[in-house]
C-alpha cells in the first residue's frame, strides 16, 4: 500500500487539508469534533507524514539552527553542554532537527551560513550576547530567534537568562553569613554587562555589613579553568589572604581550588570557595563544591518552548530563571563553629 498524503487523509475524514494540518500541529481553529474524527482516521491509517510532505505543505523546513561561539560551545563548556541537552530533550516533542552552526564575524563583514541565508531553517537559537549586526542581519531574513545566557538587559530580543546580580549577591552573603569578610572575587570581564552585574551583586553584599572591598582580591581575566587558577595565583601572591573566593562560575572555583591546594592551602579549612552554576564537575571534585544552582536543561526547555511560539506567530517575553537556589556541599567554611 502506498504511503498516504495529508490531501488523503483529509479526504478519508471528510475535512479539508488544512483542518488536518491544525490538528497534526496542535493548533486552535477546528472543532473537537473535526480533530477527533481526524485523529481517529490518523490512529486507523497509522499515517505519518514524510518530512518532505511535511515541509511542503507546512511550509516549514523543520530545522531549528543552533549558533554556537568558541566560548559557548557545548563541546567543550559543561554549562552550554546541559542547555543543549535541555533543548534537543524538547525538540523531539515539537518534530524539529537541532542543526549546529556559527555565524562568523570578520572586521565588518560576517559570514552567514547556508541553512540560514537561505532560510533553510525556521528559527534560531544564539548561545551568549551576539553581536547586534548578525542581529540585524537575522531581522532581515525574518526568521525567529531568541537568545539563552545573554547578559545584555535590552528589551530588543527574546532571551532567558539567570540573574547575575542575584546570584551573585546570593554567593556572597552566603559567605558573610558563614562568618567569611575576606571575600575574594574571581570573574570575567569577557562580556563587560555579565561582569558589572556579578561585581554590582558581590559589591552590594558586602556593603549592607560595611565591609570594604580589596582591589587585589578582585580578579576578572578568567575564562576557563587555566586562567582562573592564574587569577588565583594572584591573588595568593598578596600578603593579606581572602578566608574565601567567590568564583563567577564553577569552572572558575575548580582551577582556583587546584591552585590553593598547589600552593599548600587546604580547602575549606583555609580558604572557602563557592561558584556558580551547579556544572556536573562541581559534585565529584574534593571538596564538593558548594555552589549557586542555575537549572539549565530547563533553560534549553524554555528557548524551544519560546522560540516555536514565535515560530508559529505568538507573543513571546523574555525570561529570567531563579537564581538564589543555593547548594550547600563541603567547600565553605563555617567561621562561627571554628
Amino acid at each position: 500500500m502506498e504511503k498516504l498524503t495529508i490531501k488523503e487523509i483529509a479526504k478519508l475524514a471528510g475535512v479539508s487539508p488544512t483542518a488536518v494540518s491544525f490538528v497534526l500541529n496542535n493548533k486552535k481553529g477546528v472543532s473537537e469534533k473535526t480533530r477527533k474524527k481526524v485523529r481517529e482516521v490518523i490512529e486507523k491509517t497509522n499515517f505519518v507524514p514524510s518530512l518532505n510532505s511535511r515541509r511542503l505543505f507546512f511550509k516549514k523546513s523543520y530545522n531549528i539552527s543552533l549558533v554556537i561561539q568558541q566560548s559557548s560551545s557545548p563541546f567543550s563548556d559543561l554549562f552550554y553542554y546541559e542547555i543543549t541537552n535541555g533543548i534537543l530533550e524538547k525538540s523531539k516533542e515539537f518534530g524539529y532537527n537541532i542543526v549546529f552552526t556559527d555565524i562568523s564575524m570578520k572586521g565588518n563583514s560576517m559570514e552567514i551560513p547556508n541553512i540560514i541565508k537561505y532560510k533553510d531553517t525556521d528559527g534560531i537559537i544564539f548561545y551568549q550576547d551576539t553581536e547586534r549586526a548578525i542581529l540585524r542581519e537575522v531581522d532581515k531574513l525574518n526568521i525567529p530567534y531568541v537568545i539563552v545566557d545573554a547578559h545584555s538587559t535590552s528589551s530588543d530580543f527574546t532571551s532567558i537568562n539567570a540573574d547575575s546580580e542575584l546570584l551573585s549577591y546570593t554567593a556572597t552573603k552566603f559567605l558573610i553569613e558563614r562568618g567569611h569578610v575576606d571575600i575574594a572575587l574571581i570573574s570575567s570581564s569577557y562580556i563587560p554587562e555579565y561582569y558589572i552585574q556579578i561585581f554590582t551583586g558581590y559589591k552590594n553584599a558586602l556593603e549592607e555589613v560595611r565591609v570594604s572591598i580589596s582591589p587585589y582580591w578582585i580578579q576578572n581575566n578568567a575564562f576557563n579553568e587555566l586562567s582562573a587558577y592564574n587569577c588565583m595565583e594572584n591573588i595568593l601572591k598578596n600578603a593579606l589572604k581572602p578566608s574565601a573566593v567567590f568564583c563567577a562560575g564553577d569552572i572558575f572555583a575548580i582551577g582556583a581550588i587546584r591552585c590553593a591546594k598547589d600552593k599548600g592551602y587546604r580547602v575549606p579549612e583555609d580558604i572557602s570557595f563557592i561558584g556558580v552554576d551547579d556544572i556536573i564537575l562541581s559534585r565529584y571534585i574534593e571538596p564538593a563544591l558548594t555552589t549557586i544552582r542555575i537549572d539549565k536543561a530547563l533553560m534549553g526547555r524554555l528557548a524551544m518552548d519560546l522560540l516555536v511560539k514565535k515560530i508559529n506567530g505568538e507573543s513571546v517575553e523574555s525570561i529570567i530563571l531563579e537564581s538564589d537556589n543555593i547548594v550547600v556541599r563541603n567547600s565553605v567554611k563555617n567561621m562561627d563553629c571554628s
